[in-house]
C-alpha cells in the first residue's frame, strides 16, 4: 500500500489519515488496430462527463473515452503509430505526447491546437527504449485547467530487451496516476486505493499528474523497494531506496516485494 506525502502549495500527508477502502481503479489498455500501412491506430476522444471519487456527490470532469483519465496506450519501439484524437469537448484542447521522442508537428503542443468536433491525427514513429511516458492537453494557458479535470493518460513503450521486471498489465505492472483535488489525493481517479495484489513482486509505474503538489512516495512500514525506471527509461541497474519524491510530470518505476493477498 502506497503512502503519500504532498508538499507544494499545500501540505498534506496520508500516513493514518487516509483510510484505503476503495479498490484501486487501473486504467484500460487502449485498443488498437493495425491498418493497411501497417500504422498501430489508437483512437482518443476528449470528453465531458461526471464522476463520483467517493468523497460525497458526482464532479464535473473530463477523460478520454470516459469520464475521467485516459486509457492506457501502449507501443513497441520500431512500431509506427497513429492516435485519432477527437475533441468532443465545447472548446479547444490539444494532446501532447509527454516524454516521446517525435518530430515537432506531432507533439501536440500550444501550436497544434484541436478545434471542438475536429480530428487530429498525428502519426510517427516509436523510436526509444522501453519507459513511462503519458499524454495530456497543452493549450496555451489551458494546461492545468484541462489536466486537472482529468484529461491524462499513461503511453508506456516497450521494447526488446530482456529484464526480469513483472510485466502483466493490472495484475503486478500496474500504472499510478496520481492527482489531487484540493486536500484528496487520488490515484488512477480512486480516493484512499487499495491493491490486491497476487504475486510477489509489483512493478508500480508513478506518475505525478498535480498541477503543483509533490509527492514523497513510501511504505506504510518503510520497507524498501527499488527503483528501476525514471523520466527516461528503465536504469542500468535498480536503485534501492525507501521514499522517493516526484515533482509534477515526473514518473518512476518501482518493484515492491510484498506478500500475496495483500492490500
Amino acid at each position: 500500500m502506497l503512502l503519500l506525502a504532498g508538499c507544494g502549495l499545500a501540505q498534506t500527508n496520508t500516513v493514518g489519515e487516509v483510510e484505503f477502502a476503495h479498490r484501486l481503479r487501473v486504467p484500460p489498455l487502449a485498443g488498437s488496430h493495425l491498418d493497411d500501412q501497417g500504422r498501430r491506430v489508437f483512437d482518443l476522444r476528449a470528453q465531458a462527463g461526471s464522476t463520483d471519487f467517493g468523497t460525497g456527490g458526482k464532479t464535473s470532469t473530463w477523460g478520454f473515452n470516459g469520464s475521467y483519465l485516459g486509457p492506457t496506450l501502449r507501443a513497441k519501439r520500431g512500431e509506427r503509430v497513429m492516435v485519432n484524437v477527437v475533441n468532443g469537448l465545447a472548446e479547444t484542447t490539444s494532446v501532447h505526447w509527454h516524454g516521446m521522442h517525435l518530430p515537432a508537428r506531432m507533439d501536440g503542443g500550444p501550436h497544434q491546437p484541436i478545434r471542438p468536433n475536429a480530428t487530429w491525427s498525428p502519426t510517427w514513429t516509436v523510436d526509444q527504449p522501453a519507459a513511462t511516458l503519458w499524454y495530456h492537453p497543452h493549450p496555451h494557458g489551458e494546461t492545468e485547467k484541462h489536466v486537472s479535470r482529468g484529461l491524462a493518460g499513461m503511453f508506456i513503450v516497450d521494447d526488446d530487451t530482456r529484464v526480469n521486471l513483472p510485466r502483466e498489465y493490472g495484475v503486478d505492472d500496474v500504472p499510478m496516476i496520481v492527482q489531487d483535488r484540493d486536500d484528496t489525493v487520488l490515484v488512477n481517479g480512486t480516493a484512499g486505493p487499495y491493491l490486491d495484489v497476487r504475486t510477489e513482486r509489483v512493478r508500480l509505474r508513478l506518475l505525478n499528474a498535480s498541477s503543483a503538489r509533490v509527492y514523497n512516495f513510501g511504505l506504510a512500514d518503510d520497507r524498501p523497494f527499488a527503483l528501476v525506471g525514471t523520466d527516461g527509461g528503465l536504469l542500468p541497474t535498480a536503485h534501492g531506496t525507501s521514499r522517493i519524491r516526484l515533482s509534477p510530470g515526473e514518473r518512476a518505476e518501482i518493484v515492491v516485494e510484498v506478500q500475496p493477498g495483500s492490500g
